[in-house]
């Protein structure tokens, strides 16, 4: 319970060396955001049976620990195995159903199953993909990659430099708070509070407590980052743009995985059309 930075590794980055943190961000954002959409689109189990086996075949080239990825999945499979209950309980089919257990709104039906895995496996996938791409890019190339795409953007009056900067520094707050809330627990313990105690109303009542001292660290910590930004004149004129330290450059690898990644997606749709 003390060592959440063991079960909660979202948003950290792994520099490995392989192929996938070495592939131009440009080209990982294209590949992760057509893949997640497609993610959300597919609705068969037959696609997504070969979009595991093109993941697969992702996670050999990022030379990544499989355990390591799922790890910070653990804390939220109460909650996937409460939302499937719920789901199956709350399932109206369009069709007539065929209710293998019914009372008043409550029922379960195959159907009602079927739909509920569905979701949860559209779920795991949405957050393999999200991981596999916070894993593999740092902070600085995620924020280079998205102000890089998103510039004809800002040339129509969208601030995208200032939205993606905001974007980027709450995914990078998320393992800071994750560390800020273990050592607040340690502290805690350490005055003689047990967290692994009681049920769980009981426990819920005690993680509250780190509320209040959780919010002082984290506005202390913006506070920090809002001098050091003025410090290095972010944004201090209306004709300025943040440097970068290094030119992108696509390679061969980059536009054969971004060819690849489209015929798979469009494979994945037609397979999911013909099974559909």
């Amino acid at each position: 319970m003390l060592e959440l930075s063991r079960y909660v590794t979202f948003g950290q980055y792994v520099n490995n060396s392989s192929a996938l943190a070495r592939m131009d961000p440009r080209v990982k954002l294209i590949c992760a955001v057509l893949l997640i959409g497609l993610t959300s689109f597919l609705s068969s189990y037959l696609a997504f049976a070969l979009c595991l086996l093109f993941c697969i075949v992702l996670h050999r080239m990022s030379h990544l620990s499989l355990g390591y990825i799922l790890r910070s999945l653990r804390p939220f499979i109460i909650f996937l195995f409460i939302a499937f209950i719920f789901q199956v309980l709350f399932y109206t089919p369009a069709k007539a159903p065929q209710w293998l257990w019914h009372w008043w709104i409550l029922g379960i039906s195959q159907a009602g199953i079927l739909a509920s895995l569905l979701t949860i496996v559209r779920v795991l996938f949405l957050y393999y993909l999200a991981t596999m791409l916070s894993f593999t890019t740092s902070m600085v190339d995620l924020t280079d990659g998205m102000e890089s795409l998103g510039a004809p953007l800002q040339k129509i009056g969208i601030p995208i430099n200032a939205l993606i900067m905001v974007l980027v520094i709450a995914l990078k707050f998320v393992p800071i708070f994750v560390t800020e809330v273990e050592r607040l627990m340690k502290a805690q313990t350490a005055r003689g509070l047990n967290f692994d105690q009681g049920n769980l109303f009981q426990r819920v009542s005690k993680m509250a407590l780190l509320l209040i001292p959780l919010f002082v660290s984290g506005f202390k910590k913006v506070k920090v980052l809002n001098i050091a930004m003025e410090a290095r004149c972010y944004g201090s004129s209306g004709g300025w743009h943040r440097t970068r330290l290094r030119a992108f450059q696509l390679q061969r690898f980059d536009v054969l995985a971004l060819i690849l990644t489209i015929l798979v997606s469009s494979m994945l749709v037609i397979v999911n059309i013909i099974a559909f």
